[in-house]
C-alpha cells in the first residue's frame, strides 16, 4: 500500500502537506516521529501529524509578525524555538502552542539559522554573520562569534567527544559554520575562539556537514559545488565535487560516507563522499527549490520544504539497509549527471595540495558538460515505477 501511495505523485514522495504559504524550515518532534512543524513566510508555525496514509494539520500558531526562517525542538521536545526576520527568538509550549518566553532582540538582524546542540543548548546565526549560543534554562547568550561579513547559512555541531579527536578544546564541542560571504569557519565553544576560517571561495556557501569521523567538512555552494575541507585545515579546499546544476541549499548526513542534498532545481540526491559519486535520487519537488530538509529521529522519514508551498515526506529507511545501499552504489544517476571522472578533482581522502593546479583544473572544467535536471527527474519516475512493480 505504501508503494502505491508513492506512485500517486510525480515526485515519488510518501505523502505531502500543503502549507498555507511558503515554508522556510521544517523539523520533526524528537519524541514523536509522526509530528513535524513548518515555519512559514507569514510568521506562522504549522503543526502536522503524519499517520502514514496521509498528513493532517493539527494547528496553526501565530508566532511572529515576520517570517519564521528557522525552528527546532529543545528540552526533549517540550519546547519549540523559532527564529524570525523580526530578530527575535520565541519559545513555544509544544503541547499547547502557547508562547512561554521571547527574546525580542536576540540578534541585531534577522535570525536565519537555528541549530539544536543538546536538550538545552542552541546556536543561532543572523544575516550580519553573527553566531550566538544560548542556554534555554537561562534565556541568555552563553557567548557569540562574529567571523563573517554576510549571512550565516548553516551550522554543524561537533560534539565534545568528536571535537577532542579533531583537535578542538572543551566539553561543549565546536561549531562548523558556513556563510554567504563564501567562507567556512570553525568555532570553539569552550574558549569562545575562532579555530580557523577558510579563504573566500568566491561562491556563497549555503550548507555544511562534518563527515569521515570528523576528518572532513563538506560545504554546498550557490553554483552547485560540494567543497570538501580537511578538518582543521581551513584555508582552502582539499577536494571539490561539481555536478549539481543549481545551488545546494540543504544537506543532511546519512553516515560517514553518504549525505543527502536538496537543490534549487527541486531534486533530492544521495551523494557518496570520497570516493565522490552520485548514488541515487530520493525524489523531486518539480522545478521548485528545496529550501530545508529534516530527518526523523528514527531515520525513517525525510521531510523537505520547498517553494511550491509543500512539505514532502519521503521513506528513506532503506538508506540504512546494507543490501539496498549496495544497490545504490551501482546506480548510474539517471544519465550520469554527476560523473566521477569529469566532475571530481580527487576521490582520495588526502585530496588537494597545490592551489594553482586546482584553479587550472577549474578553468578547464568550465567548458565541460553538466546535464540539466530533466534526466534526473526521469530517473525519479523510473525508480518510482520500479518500486511499484517490485511491490506487487
Amino acid at each position: 500500500r505504501r508503494i502505491r501511495r508513492e506512485m500517486s505523485s510525480d515526485g515519488g514522495e510518501l505523502c505531502s502537506a500543503r502549507c498555507a504559504e511558503q515554508p522556510f524550515d521544517v523539523a520533526f518532534h524528537p519524541g514523536n516521529n509522526g509530528i513535524f512543524v513548518s515555519g512559514l513566510i507569514t510568521g506562522a508555525v504549522e503543526v502536522w501529524e503524519n499517520k502514514g496514509e496521509r498528513v493532517r494539520k493539527l494547528k496553526t500558531i501565530d508566532a511572529h509578525t515576520e517570517s519564521v526562517r528557522t525552528l527546532g525542538f529543545v528540552n526533549d521536545g517540550a519546547l519549540l524555538l523559532t527564529g524570525s526576520s523580526d530578530r527575535s527568538i520565541l519559545a513555544l509550549d509544544t503541547a499547547t502552542g502557547k508562547p512561554l518566553a521571547k527574546l525580542e532582540h536576540a540578534h541585531k538582524s534577522a535570525v536565519n539559522r537555528l541549530k539544536v546542540l543538546d536538550r538545552n543548548l542552541v546556536a543561532t546565526g543572523d544575516d550580519d554573520g553573527v553566531v550566538k549560543v544560548w542556554d534555554t534554562r537561562q534565556q541568555t547568550a552563553c557567548g557569540s562569534f562574529a567571523p563573517f561579513v554576510d549571512f550565516v547559512s548553516d551550522i554543524a555541531h561537533v560534539p565534545s567527544d568528536d571535537a577532542v579527536a579533531a583537535g578542538a578544546n572543551g566539553p561543549s564541542g565546536s561549531l562548523v559554520v558556513t556563510s554567504g560571504d563564501g567562507t567556512i569557519a570553525h568555532l570553539d565553544m569552550a574558549n569562545w575562539k575562532e579555530l580557523g576560517q577558510s579563504d573566500n571561495q568566491e561562491d556563497e556557501l549555503l550548507s555544511c556537514v562534518v563527515m569521515k569521523s570528523g576528518r572532513k567538512a563538506v560545504a554546498g555552494s550557490q553554483t552547485g559545488i560540494l567543497n570538501i575541507f580537511n578538518y582543521g585545515q581551513w584555508e582552502d579546499i582539499s577536494d571539490r565535487f561539481p555536478g549539481h546544476p543549481s545551488s545546494i541549499d540543504a544537506m543532511i548526513k546519512v553516515d560517514e560516507e553518504t549525505l543527502l542534498t536538496g537543490s534549487s532545481d527541486g531534486i533530492v540526491r544521495i551523494i557518496g563522499i570520497l570516493p565522490n559519486k552520485m548514488l541515487g535520487l530520493v525524489g523531486e519537488h518539480g522545478e521548485m527549490p528545496v529550501e530545508r530538509m529534516a530527518l526523523s529521529g528514527d531515520n525513517q522519514f525525510l521531510a523537505t520544504a520547498s517553494h511550491d508551498r509543500t512539505i514532502k515526506l519521503w521513506d528513506v529507511g532503506y538508506l540504512w539497509e546494507r543490501d539496498l545501499r549496495a544497490e545504490a552504489a551501482d546506480f548510474d544517476g539517471g544519465g550520469g549527471e554527476l560523473d566521477d571522472d569529469s566532475d571530481s578533482d580527487s576521490d582520495s581522502e588526502e585530496g588537494g595540495g597545490d592551489k594553482r593546479k586546482r584553479k587550472q583544473r577549474q578553468k578547464r572544467k568550465k567548458g565541460g558538460k553538466i546535464q540539466d535536471s530533466n534526466a534526473a527527474r526521469e530517473a525519479v519516475k523510473k525508480a518510482a515505477v520500479k518500486k511499484f512493480f517490485d511491490g506487487l
